[in-house]
């Protein structure tokens, strides 16, 4: 599997996730969501449309992402 699961496992494992029978580690969710290209957060988001504007949000660049903050009224520390 391209993120170092036991091929004969990873299935079982997988599936395990995707349930929420087990939650992975957090360096298995961080190569999840890389092969998939997510972000991490994506992949603990409980809401479709936060997990939707966390993809939309993903796919701008930095200046973007900055400018659509601050048109919401957002601020962060540089």
């Amino acid at each position: 599997m391209a993120i170092g699961l036991d091929e004969t496992t990873s299935s079982a494992r997988i599936s395990r996730y995707e349930t929420g029978v087990h939650e992975p580690p957090i360096a298995t969710a961080r190569l999840l969501a890389l092969e998939l290209g997510v972000p991490l957060a994506f992949l603990y988001c409980d809401d479709d449309e936060l997990a939707l504007a966390l993809l939309n949000l993903a796919a701008l660049s930095s200046t973007e992402r900055r400018r659509l903050l601050r048109q919401m009224g957002w601020t962060w520390p540089d």
